[in-house]
């Protein structure tokens, strides 16, 4: 069995295979129970649950389970009451007790300090508690545009993005950039510069390579790049509806933060709910036609 912990939008995710004693015990913990489908995730900024995969059709059929399915992570339809968030795919306690399992089973796929991050995550979503937003920092204004710069931002198409065949190959970078290359694109691959390290500054030199800058000339996108120090990058992109998309990872286009709040108005990628991508590293623009790889 493969497990792939669903947590990042620019970079691949962590992947690891179980050996065959751990692929017996998690068979067992899971043996009857309802399980979601590899799909079935609310598409928010970090930790999302994990994707099991059989790697044959008979190991699938002899285990009694689904060829590929979803444990952990917020459902969706998941909604904010009173007491927190309600979380039906981890109110099972043996749902619960498999997603910690698992982070035992990694085996170098993922350091220390995410595997821990993980587990804060998982007991707190156990407990239905909700995380806190971004701190608020300095206001970020969006930026002014010179006279050469034609703003052409594109109307929210979320089918084209949401399909079978595109949806699991194309990540944030794709959809920010407005370009399906089926390769999770990276910043700076397509030029050959490539970022060295996830910080606001390496990341956006590398996209500047590619194309997408900090000033506008020409007719262009209005993009907006943060990041989870250290760990993985994330795109937006307005639209011309007035509100912001983004597609985190794998998982479907969205138009709403962690909160499930349409990002438009007041509500921008530099002060909306983004997980743990805390560093707002500011606005660009993205060249109409700008590939990338």
């Amino acid at each position: 069995m493969i497990v792939t912990m669903d947590i990042f939008s620019g970079m691949p995710n962590p992947s690891w295979k179980l050996n065959d004693k751990d692929a017996r015990r998690l068979t067992e913990q899971l043996a009857g129970k309802a399980l979601s489908s590899a799909d079935a995730t609310d598409g928010s900024l970090g930790y999302r649950g994990y994707v099991i995969t059989s790697e044959s059709d008979d190991e699938a059929t002899a285990a009694g389970l689904p060829a590929e399915f979803r444990l952990g992570g917020n459902l969706p339809g998941d909604l904010l009451t009173p007491r927190g968030l309600a979380l039906p795919s981890l109110s099972d306690e043996a749902s619960l007790d498999a997603s910690l399992w698992l982070l035992q089973t990694v085996q170098g796929a993922a350091d220390d300090d995410l595997l821990s991050y993980v587990e804060g995550v998982v007991k707190a979503q156990s407990a239905g508690e909700l995380a806190a937003p971004p701190k608020k920092g300095r206001k970020v204004e969006e930026p002014a545009f010179a006279a050469p710069c034609v703003i052409q931002n594109t109307a929210y198409n979320p089918g084209f993005w949401n399909t079978p065949q595109v949806q699991p190959v194309n990540n944030c970078y794709n959809y920010a950039m407005n370009y399906r290359s089926d390769t999770f694109a990276q910043p700076g691959r397509i030029s050959g510069h490539m970022y060295t390290a996830l910080t606001c500054a390496n990341v956006g030199a590398a996209a500047d390579w590619d194309g997408c800058r900090s000033t506008c000339s020409g007719s262009s996108k209005t993009v907006a790049l943060v990041i989870w120090p250290g760990r993985d990058f994330h795109w937006y992109r307005k639209h011309s509806n007035g509100f912001w998309g983004h597609k985190p990872g794998s998982t479907a286009a969205r138009n709403t933060d962690n909160r499930n709040r349409v990002i438009g108005g007041a509500l921008t990628p530099a002060n909306c709910d983004r997980g743990p991508y805390t560093s707002f590293c500011g606005y660009r623009f993205s060249p109409v036609g700008m590939k990338v790889k």
